[in-house]
Protein backbone atom coordinates (compact mmCIF):
# COMPACT_ATOMS: atom_id res chain seq x y z
CA UNK A 1 0.00 0.00 0.00
CA UNK A 2 1.48 3.39 -0.98
CA UNK A 3 2.20 5.89 1.80
CA UNK A 4 1.96 9.67 1.84
CA UNK A 5 5.28 11.39 1.05
CA UNK A 6 7.54 11.90 4.05
CA UNK A 7 8.65 15.22 2.52
CA UNK A 8 5.71 17.65 2.20
CA UNK A 9 5.40 19.56 -1.04
CA UNK A 10 5.34 22.94 0.73
CA UNK A 11 8.91 22.38 1.92
CA UNK A 12 10.33 22.42 -1.59
CA UNK A 13 12.13 25.52 -2.79
CA UNK A 14 9.87 25.77 -5.81
CA UNK A 15 10.43 24.71 -9.42
CA UNK A 16 13.72 23.01 -10.21
CA UNK A 17 16.32 25.13 -12.04
CA UNK A 18 16.75 24.22 -15.72
CA UNK A 19 20.09 22.46 -15.11
CA UNK A 20 18.60 20.23 -12.40
CA UNK A 21 15.63 19.48 -14.67
CA UNK A 22 18.02 18.32 -17.39
CA UNK A 23 19.96 16.23 -14.91
CA UNK A 24 16.76 14.61 -13.59
CA UNK A 25 15.14 14.23 -17.02
CA UNK A 26 14.74 10.45 -16.73
CA UNK A 27 12.89 10.88 -13.45
CA UNK A 28 10.65 13.55 -14.92
CA UNK A 29 9.71 11.15 -17.72
CA UNK A 30 8.98 8.32 -15.29
CA UNK A 31 5.31 7.45 -14.95
CA UNK A 32 4.13 7.91 -11.39
CA UNK A 33 7.12 10.05 -10.44
CA UNK A 34 7.49 13.34 -12.27
CA UNK A 35 8.28 16.89 -11.23
CA UNK A 36 6.58 16.92 -7.80
CA UNK A 37 8.49 13.85 -6.63
CA UNK A 38 11.78 15.29 -7.90
CA UNK A 39 11.17 18.53 -6.03
CA UNK A 40 10.56 16.54 -2.86
CA UNK A 41 13.88 14.77 -3.32
CA UNK A 42 15.64 18.11 -3.68
CA UNK A 43 14.14 19.21 -0.35
CA UNK A 44 14.82 15.89 1.40
CA UNK A 45 17.28 15.18 4.20
CA UNK A 46 18.53 11.59 4.43
CA UNK A 47 20.95 10.17 7.00
CA UNK A 48 22.96 7.10 6.00
CA UNK A 49 24.51 5.18 8.88
CA UNK A 50 27.67 3.52 7.64
CA UNK A 51 29.72 4.46 4.57
CA UNK A 52 30.70 0.86 3.90
CA UNK A 53 29.47 -1.95 1.69
CA UNK A 54 25.79 -0.97 1.87
CA UNK A 55 26.18 2.73 2.57
CA UNK A 56 28.39 3.24 -0.49
CA UNK A 57 25.83 2.34 -3.18
CA UNK A 58 22.96 3.80 -1.15
CA UNK A 59 24.75 7.15 -0.83
CA UNK A 60 25.73 7.21 -4.50
CA UNK A 61 22.25 6.48 -5.81
CA UNK A 62 20.51 8.84 -3.41
CA UNK A 63 22.85 11.69 -4.31
CA UNK A 64 22.53 10.92 -8.02
CA UNK A 65 18.73 10.75 -7.67
CA UNK A 66 18.70 14.33 -6.41
CA UNK A 67 18.40 14.16 -2.62
CA UNK A 68 19.28 17.64 -1.40
CA UNK A 69 21.00 16.87 1.91
CA UNK A 70 22.92 13.72 2.74
CA UNK A 71 24.19 12.94 6.23
CA UNK A 72 26.95 10.34 6.55
CA UNK A 73 27.72 8.62 9.86
CA UNK A 74 30.93 6.63 10.24
CA UNK A 75 33.86 6.75 12.65
CA UNK A 76 36.15 4.49 10.63
CA UNK A 77 38.92 5.13 8.12
CA UNK A 78 39.26 3.55 4.69
CA UNK A 79 41.30 0.34 4.65
CA UNK A 80 42.58 -1.58 1.66
CA UNK A 81 40.32 -4.55 2.44
CA UNK A 82 37.28 -2.23 2.21
CA UNK A 83 37.79 -1.59 -1.50
CA UNK A 84 36.49 -5.03 -2.52
CA UNK A 85 32.92 -3.81 -1.86
CA UNK A 86 32.91 -0.20 -0.60
CA UNK A 87 32.76 1.45 -4.00
CA UNK A 88 32.66 5.06 -2.74
CA UNK A 89 36.31 4.82 -1.79
CA UNK A 90 39.55 4.28 -3.70
CA UNK A 91 43.18 3.47 -3.06
CA UNK A 92 43.93 7.17 -2.91
CA UNK A 93 41.65 7.47 0.14
CA UNK A 94 43.14 4.62 2.20
CA UNK A 95 43.74 5.98 5.68
CA UNK A 96 41.23 8.80 5.15
CA UNK A 97 38.09 9.06 7.33
CA UNK A 98 35.24 7.37 5.50
CA UNK A 99 33.00 10.38 5.99
CA UNK A 100 35.52 12.64 4.25
CA UNK A 101 36.08 10.14 1.44
CA UNK A 102 32.32 9.74 0.97
CA UNK A 103 31.72 13.49 1.00
CA UNK A 104 34.34 14.03 -1.68
CA UNK A 105 32.89 11.29 -3.89
CA UNK A 106 29.33 12.54 -3.50
CA UNK A 107 30.22 16.14 -4.29
CA UNK A 108 32.03 14.96 -7.39
CA UNK A 109 28.96 12.97 -8.44
CA UNK A 110 26.37 15.63 -7.55
CA UNK A 111 27.95 19.05 -6.86
CA UNK A 112 24.67 20.53 -5.66
CA UNK A 113 24.22 18.01 -2.82
CA UNK A 114 24.85 19.21 0.73
CA UNK A 115 26.89 16.58 2.59
CA UNK A 116 26.94 16.60 6.39
CA UNK A 117 29.74 14.53 7.91
CA UNK A 118 29.12 12.85 11.26
CA UNK A 119 32.50 11.33 12.08
CA UNK A 120 31.50 9.54 15.24
CA UNK A 121 30.36 6.13 16.36
CA UNK A 122 26.61 6.10 16.73
CA UNK A 123 25.43 4.76 20.07
CA UNK A 124 22.64 5.24 22.57
CA UNK A 125 24.25 8.41 23.93
CA UNK A 126 24.27 10.38 20.66
CA UNK A 127 21.86 8.66 18.27
CA UNK A 128 18.88 10.90 18.93
CA UNK A 129 20.99 14.05 18.47
CA UNK A 130 22.46 12.80 15.18
CA UNK A 131 19.16 11.59 13.72
CA UNK A 132 17.19 14.71 14.62
CA UNK A 133 16.31 16.88 11.62
CA UNK A 134 16.45 14.15 8.99
CA UNK A 135 13.46 12.78 7.07
CA UNK A 136 14.58 9.18 6.57
CA UNK A 137 17.37 7.08 8.06
CA UNK A 138 19.15 4.44 6.00
CA UNK A 139 20.76 1.88 8.30
CA UNK A 140 23.65 0.05 6.69
CA UNK A 141 25.61 -0.63 9.87
CA UNK A 142 26.99 -4.03 10.84
CA UNK A 143 26.76 -4.21 14.64
CA UNK A 144 23.93 -4.88 17.03
CA UNK A 145 24.87 -1.94 19.25
CA UNK A 146 24.55 0.61 16.45
CA UNK A 147 21.48 -1.03 14.93
CA UNK A 148 19.53 -0.94 18.17
CA UNK A 149 20.69 2.62 18.91
CA UNK A 150 19.39 3.69 15.48
CA UNK A 151 16.12 1.84 16.05
CA UNK A 152 15.50 3.34 19.49
CA UNK A 153 16.33 6.89 18.43
CA UNK A 154 14.28 6.69 15.22
CA UNK A 155 11.31 5.26 17.14
CA UNK A 156 11.49 8.12 19.64
CA UNK A 157 11.68 10.69 16.83
CA UNK A 158 9.05 9.01 14.65
CA UNK A 159 11.46 8.59 11.72
CA UNK A 160 11.24 5.77 9.17
CA UNK A 161 14.30 3.53 8.94
CA UNK A 162 15.31 1.75 5.74
CA UNK A 163 17.35 -1.18 7.01
CA UNK A 164 19.55 -3.63 5.21
CA UNK A 165 22.13 -6.28 5.87
CA UNK A 166 24.32 -8.50 3.74
CA UNK A 167 26.44 -11.47 4.77
CA UNK A 168 28.11 -14.01 2.54
CA UNK A 169 25.79 -14.48 -0.44
CA UNK A 170 22.61 -13.29 1.28
CA UNK A 171 20.96 -9.97 2.03
CA UNK A 172 17.86 -8.55 3.63
CA UNK A 173 15.94 -5.27 3.34
CA UNK A 174 13.00 -3.92 5.33
CA UNK A 175 11.42 -0.63 6.38
CA UNK A 176 10.78 0.07 10.07
CA UNK A 177 8.61 2.96 11.22
CA UNK A 178 7.24 3.55 14.69
CA UNK A 179 4.94 6.32 13.41
CA UNK A 180 3.65 4.56 10.30
CA UNK A 181 0.03 5.43 9.48
CA UNK A 182 -2.99 3.12 9.52
CA UNK A 183 -1.73 0.94 12.35
CA UNK A 184 1.25 -0.28 10.34
CA UNK A 185 3.84 0.63 12.97
CA UNK A 186 6.69 -1.88 13.21
CA UNK A 187 10.27 -1.61 14.45
CA UNK A 188 13.38 -3.76 14.32
CA UNK A 189 13.05 -5.01 17.93
CA UNK A 190 9.39 -5.88 17.28
CA UNK A 191 10.60 -8.57 14.90
CA UNK A 192 14.08 -9.50 16.13
CA UNK A 193 13.58 -9.10 19.85
CA UNK A 194 15.81 -7.36 22.41
CA UNK A 195 19.46 -6.60 21.77
CA UNK A 196 21.61 -9.71 22.24
CA UNK A 197 24.53 -9.67 24.63
CA UNK A 198 27.17 -10.54 22.04
CA UNK A 199 27.85 -9.43 18.49
CA UNK A 200 27.35 -11.95 15.72
CA UNK A 201 29.10 -12.86 12.51
CA UNK A 202 30.15 -10.18 10.05
CA UNK A 203 31.76 -9.81 6.65
CA UNK A 204 35.11 -9.83 8.47
CA UNK A 205 34.46 -13.33 9.76
CA UNK A 206 32.56 -15.15 6.98
CA UNK A 207 33.16 -12.94 3.94
CA UNK A 208 30.76 -11.32 1.49
CA UNK A 209 30.18 -11.26 -2.26
CA UNK A 210 30.94 -7.70 -3.27
CA UNK A 211 28.21 -7.25 -5.95
CA UNK A 212 25.62 -8.46 -3.43
CA UNK A 213 26.43 -5.33 -1.43
CA UNK A 214 25.59 -3.30 -4.52
CA UNK A 215 22.26 -5.07 -5.03
CA UNK A 216 21.17 -4.61 -1.42
CA UNK A 217 22.57 -1.07 -1.11
CA UNK A 218 20.80 0.07 -4.27
CA UNK A 219 17.57 -1.44 -2.93
CA UNK A 220 17.98 0.64 0.23
CA UNK A 221 18.11 3.73 -1.98
CA UNK A 222 14.96 2.63 -3.83
CA UNK A 223 13.07 2.23 -0.56
CA UNK A 224 14.23 5.62 0.70
CA UNK A 225 13.15 7.35 -2.52
CA UNK A 226 9.69 5.76 -2.29
CA UNK A 227 9.26 6.95 1.29
CA UNK A 228 10.45 10.47 0.54
CA UNK A 229 8.25 10.94 -2.51
CA UNK A 230 5.18 8.82 -1.76
CA UNK A 231 5.69 6.72 -4.88
CA UNK A 232 5.51 2.97 -5.12
CA UNK A 233 4.97 0.67 -2.17
CA UNK A 234 7.71 0.66 0.49
CA UNK A 235 8.79 -2.58 2.16
CA UNK A 236 6.97 -1.71 5.39
CA UNK A 237 5.78 -4.87 7.08
CA UNK A 238 7.75 -7.02 4.64
CA UNK A 239 11.21 -8.58 4.82
CA UNK A 240 12.86 -8.78 1.41
CA UNK A 241 15.41 -11.58 1.31
CA UNK A 242 18.01 -11.78 -1.46
CA UNK A 243 20.03 -14.87 -2.44
CA UNK A 244 22.88 -14.02 -4.78
CA UNK A 245 23.50 -17.70 -5.55
CA UNK A 246 20.23 -17.89 -7.45
CA UNK A 247 19.66 -14.15 -8.01
CA UNK A 248 16.23 -14.48 -6.41
CA UNK A 249 14.23 -12.40 -3.93
CA UNK A 250 11.85 -13.85 -1.37
CA UNK A 251 9.31 -11.88 0.66
CA UNK A 252 8.36 -12.61 4.25
CA UNK A 253 5.33 -10.78 5.73
CA UNK A 254 6.16 -9.24 9.10
CA UNK A 255 4.06 -8.39 12.12
CA UNK A 256 5.16 -7.15 15.53
CA UNK A 257 5.55 -10.08 17.90
CA UNK A 258 6.27 -9.09 21.48
CA UNK A 259 8.96 -11.29 22.97
CA UNK A 260 10.07 -12.74 19.63
CA UNK A 261 13.67 -13.83 19.81
CA UNK A 262 16.35 -13.61 17.21
CA UNK A 263 16.47 -17.39 16.96
CA UNK A 264 12.76 -17.56 16.09
CA UNK A 265 13.07 -15.30 13.05
CA UNK A 266 13.82 -17.08 9.77
CA UNK A 267 16.05 -14.89 7.63
CA UNK A 268 18.46 -15.25 4.76
CA UNK A 269 21.65 -14.19 6.53
CA UNK A 270 21.45 -17.22 8.80
CA UNK A 271 21.60 -19.42 5.72
CA UNK A 272 24.79 -17.65 4.74
CA UNK A 273 26.42 -18.15 8.12
CA UNK A 274 25.60 -21.86 8.20
CA UNK A 275 26.92 -22.38 4.68
CA UNK A 276 30.09 -20.47 5.49
CA UNK A 277 30.97 -22.37 8.67
CA UNK A 278 34.07 -24.49 8.78
CA UNK A 279 33.89 -27.82 10.55
CA UNK A 280 33.12 -27.20 14.23
CA UNK A 281 34.28 -29.21 17.23
CA UNK A 282 33.30 -29.66 20.83
CA UNK A 283 35.60 -29.68 23.82
CA UNK A 284 37.98 -27.14 25.25
CA UNK A 285 39.57 -24.69 22.88
CA UNK A 286 43.08 -25.61 23.91
CA UNK A 287 42.50 -29.35 23.59
CA UNK A 288 43.60 -30.48 20.15
CA UNK A 289 44.34 -33.81 18.57
CA UNK A 290 47.85 -35.13 19.01
CA UNK A 291 50.26 -33.03 16.98
CA UNK A 292 47.70 -30.24 16.47
CA UNK A 293 48.78 -26.65 16.05
CA UNK A 294 46.50 -24.23 17.89
CA UNK A 295 46.09 -20.96 15.96
CA UNK A 296 44.55 -17.98 17.75
CA UNK A 297 42.78 -15.37 15.59
CA UNK A 298 41.45 -13.25 18.45
CA UNK A 299 41.51 -9.51 17.92
CA UNK A 300 44.21 -9.12 20.58
CA UNK A 301 47.32 -11.27 20.94
CA UNK A 302 47.54 -13.18 24.20
CA UNK A 303 43.85 -14.10 24.52
CA UNK A 304 44.45 -17.63 23.28
CA UNK A 305 45.47 -20.72 25.23
CA UNK A 306 49.05 -21.21 26.30
CA UNK A 307 51.21 -22.43 23.45
CA UNK A 308 48.90 -21.15 20.72
CA UNK A 309 50.15 -19.14 17.74
CA UNK A 310 48.46 -15.78 17.25
CA UNK A 311 47.84 -14.34 13.78
CA UNK A 312 45.64 -11.58 12.41
CA UNK A 313 42.67 -12.85 10.39
CA UNK A 314 43.45 -10.23 7.73
CA UNK A 315 46.98 -11.65 7.35
CA UNK A 316 45.60 -15.15 6.80
CA UNK A 317 43.29 -13.75 4.13
CA UNK A 318 46.36 -12.22 2.47
CA UNK A 319 48.24 -15.53 2.56
CA UNK A 320 50.68 -14.37 5.22
CA UNK A 321 51.26 -17.18 7.73
CA UNK A 322 53.28 -17.21 10.96
CA UNK A 323 56.35 -19.45 10.67
CA UNK A 324 54.81 -22.15 12.86
CA UNK A 325 51.79 -22.46 10.57
CA UNK A 326 53.80 -22.24 7.36
CA UNK A 327 55.95 -25.17 8.54
CA UNK A 328 52.98 -27.22 9.74
CA UNK A 329 52.18 -30.18 7.43
CA UNK A 330 49.03 -29.69 5.39
CA UNK A 331 47.64 -33.04 6.57
CA UNK A 332 48.36 -32.43 10.25
CA UNK A 333 45.57 -31.16 12.53
CA UNK A 334 45.03 -27.43 13.09
CA UNK A 335 42.67 -26.03 15.74
CA UNK A 336 41.66 -22.41 15.18
CA UNK A 337 40.29 -20.47 18.17
CA UNK A 338 38.81 -17.09 19.06
CA UNK A 339 36.51 -15.89 21.86
CA UNK A 340 33.14 -16.69 20.28
CA UNK A 341 34.03 -19.01 17.41
CA UNK A 342 33.17 -16.43 14.74
CA UNK A 343 36.56 -15.28 13.49
CA UNK A 344 37.91 -18.81 13.92
CA UNK A 345 35.31 -20.21 11.51
CA UNK A 346 36.36 -17.69 8.89
CA UNK A 347 40.01 -18.54 9.48
CA UNK A 348 39.26 -22.26 9.22
CA UNK A 349 37.58 -21.65 5.87
CA UNK A 350 40.66 -19.78 4.65
CA UNK A 351 43.07 -22.51 5.81
CA UNK A 352 40.96 -25.27 4.28
CA UNK A 353 40.98 -23.34 1.01
CA UNK A 354 44.75 -23.09 1.21
CA UNK A 355 45.20 -26.84 1.51
CA UNK A 356 45.09 -27.76 5.20
CA UNK A 357 42.88 -30.84 5.40
CA UNK A 358 42.25 -31.26 9.14
CA UNK A 359 41.09 -27.88 10.42
CA UNK A 360 38.74 -27.38 13.37
CA UNK A 361 37.20 -24.17 14.72
CA UNK A 362 36.54 -23.80 18.45
CA UNK A 363 35.29 -20.95 20.68
CA UNK A 364 37.32 -19.94 23.72
CA UNK A 365 34.05 -19.14 25.51
CA UNK A 366 31.67 -21.99 24.68
CA UNK A 367 28.03 -21.37 25.46
CA UNK A 368 28.04 -17.72 24.39
CA UNK A 369 25.31 -16.96 21.85
CA UNK A 370 26.63 -17.86 18.42
CA UNK A 371 24.48 -16.29 15.75
CA UNK A 372 24.59 -13.85 12.92
CA UNK A 373 23.18 -10.36 13.53
CA UNK A 374 20.02 -11.27 11.62
CA UNK A 375 19.67 -14.98 12.12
Amino acid sequence: MPLDPVVPQDRSAGPLPPEERRRAARHLLLEGFGRAAQERLAAARVLVVGAGGLGSPALQYLAAAGVGTMGVVDDDVVELSNLQRQVLHGEDTVGTPKTASAARALRRLAPEVEVVEHRERLDASNARRVLAGYDVVVDGCDTFATRYAVSDAAAALGLPVVWGTVLGWDGQVAVWWSAAPDGRSITYPDVFGPQPAAEGESCATVGVLSPACGVVGATLAVEAVKLLTGTGEPALGRLLSYDARTSTWDEVPLAPAAGASVEESDAAASRSSSRSRARGASGGAGEGAEGALVVDVSLVAGDGPEGSVWVRLEDLAGGEYPPELAAHPKDAPVVVVCPYGLRSRGAATLLAGDGWTAVESRPLRPGVADRSPDA
